[in-house]
């Protein structure tokens, strides 16, 4: 968990604070030499995450030792304790904060990420992540404000809410988005209508005013609205069109969106 106040930090980002390459900062494993450093990441987790802030300061203290000859005496900023609802999680870290009696399974919980019917909202930070040609970012870890999954849960229908609807029952209406959240779909729309083929998630996310990461996902939200637009029309649309319309460099990308457009035609059949 990342605490709400706390700037993270990954081994890539630690060895560029210490002036090292990463393989060095991981085979010398110098985070267990620094006394009162906290690892932010849960056990088991793949990705070791740290305390910007106490990164600088334990930098600082070993750069003013050597320079007087001494052993460091770091005195770390604290890490905030508690719960938060900005708390940032990552995928499973999310699911436990639910109340128990709301989790499903870690599989089910995985599949949701990117499900068509039940979808986790899209997540509010990507840390170590890199942009890819498109503009949409490539790998790195996805994180969840605590208060996104709370609320996400409290407004989703299904077995356990007493106002969804029962099992086996479909949708009659589409739940209403944050008027926020659709205004600025809204606009990513209007400005994919304008740059249809150059527009980029660094002019949206500048636009709208959010972070970067932010934007990469309403720009590919509006992008496979304009696909699903082009199949209804086109229903013989080829990856080659999509790429020609949305000026999509990378095939596979273009490709998947018109996969889960022609998925999600097919299911509103």
């Amino acid at each position: 968990m990342i605490p709400d106040g706390v700037t993270p930090a990954d081994d890539k980002i630690a060895a560029e604070i210490f002036g090292v390459s990463v393989g060095y900062w991981q085979d010398r494993k110098h985070w267990t030499k620094i006394r009162g450093l906290k690892l932010l990441n849960r056990k088991g987790s793949r990705r070791r995450l740290y305390s910007k802030e106490q990164l600088l300061a334990a930098r600082l203290e070993e750069e003013r030792a050597k320079a007087v000859n001494e052993v460091p005496r770091y005195d770390l900023p604290p890490v905030p304790a508690g719960e938060h609802p900005d708390d940032l999680l990552d995928l499973e870290e999310s699911l436990y904060a639910l109340p128990e009696d709301r989790r499903v399974t870690v599989p089910t919980w995985k599949g949701y990420r990117f499900g068509t019917k039940t979808r986790l909202p899209e997540p509010d930070f990507n840390l170590g992540g890199e942009k890819g040609e498109d503009g949409e970012i490539v790998g790195g870890e996805d994180f969840w404000r605590r208060r996104t999954i709370l609320d996400w849960d409290a407004n989703r229908k299904g077995p356990g809410n007493p106002l969804g609807r029962p099992v086996g029952i479909k949708e009659a209406h589409s739940r209403p988005l944050n008027p926020q959240a659709e205004e600025r779909r809204e606009r990513a729309r209007q400005m994919l209508k304008e740059h249809p083929t150059t527009l980029t998630a660094k002019m949206l996310a500048e636009d709208l005013g959010v972070h970067p990461v932010h934007a990469e996902r309403i720009l590919r939200t509006a992008r496979l609205e304009k696909v699903s637009e082009l199949l209804a029309a086109k229903p013989d649309l080829t990856v080659e069109d999509v790429q020609r319309e949305t000026g999509l460099s990378v095939t596979s990308h273009a490709r998947k969106l018109l996969d889960e457009a022609r998925q999600a035609g097919a299911e509103s059949q």
